[in-house]
């Protein structure tokens, strides 16, 4: 109700300017250039009556001055009064049939081509937004479509518009980018979930991950100075110290990324699947730094003669 009132209130102020001039008087000479002119015109015709008496033409020139008075005077001045009253009752009666016209127009076209369906259609998929959180409950075993993947999204966008500092709804629509493979997306919603909620370490390993996956070095460092935050808090976090043990081998500093992956294999226990792999990476990252140091170290053998 409130976007109708306000494109009406808009479509009447546009009418008014447009066709402002309607409205006014089109009288084009003025009240006292019509009465300088019919002066000038009063006095050249008595003029010509005084001579004309005077060469015996006229008989009676004191009639014929009263007559020329009666019609300069006052049938003159009455007859563009009408004309000006006839003329300012159309510009009224064009300026209303316009006003009215245009209000039509407008309200076909944004009928037509408007975004009042699209509105429509974000409010009823908002509304299902407490349905896909349900739904995603049973992704494992009944994965969101396409369709409902960008239904979700939409309703997710349109919920945060209204509730900015929901950390856990830009966390959610970070998932969904990735789900959608759409990295920008999740990029800005997890740095959005990780900056409002910097204490909890799921959000900031998430956004920490994401960053160390990116091209830009400005990224990765970040995204180390996450991780590094993040074992400041919790010195156990096995996500964290596989980040920056990955991080260590791909630039080459073994040493470090030995080290690092050491530190995973005291926290992991026994039993756990994953410390085969981590074992066999300390074991790689030691062979890489073997060759590193041969590579690096003066040769010992006595040169030929």
């Amino acid at each position: 109700m409130t976007f109708w009132l306000v494109a009406l209130l808009i479509t009447l102020v546009i009418a008014a300017i447009g066709f402002y001039p309607l409205l006014k008087q089109k009288n084009r000479i003025s009240q006292t250039e019509r009465d300088q002119l019919n002066k000038a015109f009063y006095f050249d015709r008595l003029n010509e009556v005084e001579k004309e008496a005077n060469e015996g033409v006229i008989e009676d020139a004191e009639q014929t001055k009263l007559e020329l008075q009666q019609s300069l005077l006052d049938d003159i001045p009455a007859e563009t009064q009408d004309q000006v009253a006839s003329q300012k009752r159309f510009g009224k009666g064009t300026f209303a049939a316009l006003l009215v016209a245009v209000s039509a127009i407008s309200v076909g076209a944004y009928w037509q081509v408007g975004s009042w369906q699209a509105a429509d259609m974000v409010n009823m998929t908002h509304q299902k937004l407490t349905y896909f959180y349900e739904r995603i409950k049973s992704e494992d075993t009944n994965p969101l479509s396409e369709a409902e993947l960008n239904q979700f999204a939409i309703a997710l966008r349109t919920d945060l518009q209204n509730n900015p500092q929901n950390a856990k709804g830009w966390f959610m629509l970070g998932q969904i980018g990735m789900a959608k493979e759409d990295g920008q997306l999740a990029y800005e919603s997890y740095g959005k979930a990780a900056q409002l909620e910097p204490e909890n370490l799921q959000y900031q390993s998430t956004y920490a991950q994401l960053l160390m996956t990116s091209n830009t070095p400005a990224d990765k460092e970040q995204g180390k100075k996450l991780l590094k935050e993040i074992l400041r808090k919790d010195h156990t976090n096995l996500d964290a110290l596989s980040l920056l043990a990955f991080s260590a081998f791909e630039e080459e500093d073994y040493k470090m990324a030995a080290m690092t992956w050491g530190m995973m294999l005291k926290l992991i226990p026994e039993e756990d699947p994953r410390r085969k792999t981590v074992e066999k990476s300390v074991d790689m990252a030691m062979q890489m730094m073997k060759m590193q140091e041969e590579k690096t170290a003066p040769s010992t053998a006595e040169p030929q003669k």
